[in-house]
């Protein structure tokens, strides 16, 4: 079967999936409820991202098992996201499955044979990375608009590196867009849950490891720049007021100019996928040049992207600190 045919095929059986999907949250109630701190006011399936797991599950099985670790993490933490988006888990039970996914990620690109002094600090962002894509799907678009920006600029990385297998970029992008046709939209028909959101910041972590690894330079974690920034400030704001990080909040940029500004969720997610193209393409066009000239150019971005989040949180909630 020809690689064209084969993504076809995915495309329509994706879609397919979603629809016997929302049939079936609709029979058995798998509803997110709305209630003071969520962006949104109706009833609305939840667990729509599994389109994700299954896209990469038929890349998997289609391309006879390769990255056969990335597989196991990703399946993991689908398995255990999507019982929390049915059921809520306890804390310790979504971390365990997070480092246990983390574990096997390492596995896959070699890791463990770095010191102990870069491998747990290592794991422990892999961690925030992946936690900060879940605390950032709280709007209609986001994630969906968001991902794909890095994986098209992972793919574009890729044409001239060819470090990984192109299709499961692709089989990626598949799964986002017959999202997108369901969850791109003022009201939404089903949101990703944790099932979507932490399989992707876990398939995005293994993605910006390998690429920064293999080009002895981290300068592929500005693809998630955007995230980082405003996911990175809120967990410090919120730090210095005392507040538990792992409750449920509305701290984040994004929420703020939803409910605090009125702006409408598409407005929103689109503005954070614009800005992380701009920075994408800043990045590929000099993520070829020696590490010392790339940090010369990302630092400022970098600082840039920060001090515009404060600034424009600050207008937005005086009380932000």
């Amino acid at each position: 079967m020809s690689e064209n045919i084969l993504f076809v095929i995915t495309f329509l059986i994706l879609f397919i999936c979603a629809f016997l999907y929302i049939k079936i949250a609709q029979k058995f109630g798998i509803e997110d409820v709305p209630n003071h701190r969520s962006s949104h006011s109706l009833k609305t399936i939840r667990g729509g991202g599994i389109l994700f797991v299954i896209s990469f599950f038929i890349y998997f099985f289609t391309q006879e098992l390769p990255y056969p670790y990335l597989f196991l993490a990703i399946f993991i933490v689908a398995i255990v996201s999507f019982i929390d988006d049915l059921k809520t888990l306890g804390t310790s039970s979504r971390l365990m499955a997070q480092i246990v996914a983390i574990t096997l990620v390492f596995y896959q690109l070699d890791l463990f044979n770095l010191s102990i002094f870069i491998s747990i600090p290592l794991l422990i962002f892999c961690l925030g990375i992946i936690n900060i894509y879940n605390f950032m799907d709280g709007i209609n678009g986001i994630t969906g608009f968001y991902s794909l920006t890095v994986f098209l600029a992972i793919l574009f990385l890729n044409f001239s590196t060819s470090l990984i297998d192109y299709k499961i970029l692709i089989f990626g992008i598949l799964g986002l867009l017959v999202f997108g046709f369901f969850n791109f939209r003022k009201k939404a028909l089903f949101f990703a849950g944790d099932i979507g959101s932490i399989s992707i910041g876990v398939f995005i972590t293994f993605l910006l490891l390998l690429f920064s690894f293999k080009l002895n330079s981290p300068i592929p974690f500005m693809f998630i720049s955007v995230y980082l920034i405003d996911g990175g400030v809120t967990i410090i704001s919120r730090l210095i007021k005392k507040e538990n990080i792992l409750k449920p909040h509305k701290s984040h940029l994004y929420q703020n100019l939803v409910h605090l500004k009125s702006m409408k969720h598409l407005t929103v997610a689109g503005a954070y996928a614009i800005v992380q193209i701009i920075v994408d393409l800043f990045v590929l066009r000099f993520i070829n040049e020696d590490l010392s000239y790339q940090l010369k150019l990302s630092i400022p971005v970098v600082l840039f992207l920060i001090l515009t989040h404060v600034v424009i949180n600050k207008k937005l909630k005086p009380s932000f600190s």
